[in-house]
């Protein structure tokens, strides 16, 4: 007696392993984009810090405009809640310890993706020669912390600013 055999897959076996791949699938590309709005955030929190430590060094360092004068108040970073998107380096020309209009803006960096900044408009300035800060142009606060976040994922970063120690840091 002769046995038969067959070899090869049932359309059931085919079905099966499709939909184990495509699931799968599904779950390796959620957890892909889940990611990178994380990793969106936290670059969108290192180019605030990034930009506040250059407004920074751009104070201690003297860096002079390109019409070769120092800003009187030192340089500083604009914080808009009209445009939360981005964010603006700029020199305080007039001495006020704050920002007074476009004619100061040095630099807009647009942060990535759909991030924001949330919360109230505020002005961090670090004033000459020590580059002490002021918050809109007053220094009765001890610190400021600022969200960044993507709102369709609800990823947040806090930046901390330091006005008695000069300290920006992500947490």
């Amino acid at each position: 007696m002769k046995i038969l055999q067959k070899y090869g897959f049932t359309l059931i076996d085919l079905i099966i392993s499709i939909t184990i791949f495509a699931l799968i699938s599904t779950a390796v590309l959620i957890n892909f984009n889940a990611g990178s709005r994380n990793d969106s955030v936290r670059q969108s929190a290192n180019i605030v810090v990034q930009t506040l430590r250059r407004a920074q060094s751009m104070t201690l360092s003297g860096a002079e405009l390109s019409d070769g004068t120092f800003p009187v108040g030192g340089y500083g970073v604009r914080f808009d809640a009209a445009f939360p998107g981005s964010i603006t380096l700029f020199a305080d020309i007039d001495g006020n310890f704050d920002y007074t209009d476009a004619s100061e803006i040095l630099d807009t960096i647009v942060l990535p993706k759909e991030n924001v900044f949330s919360g109230a408009t505020l002005n961090v300035l670090f004033s000459s020669p020590d580059a002490d800060i002021y918050f809109n142009g007053a220094t009765t606060e001890s610190s400021k912390t600022l969200s960044i976040t993507t709102p369709s994922a609800g990823v947040t970063q806090s930046v901390i600013m330091y006005r008695l120690s000069g300290q920006v840091r992500v947490e």
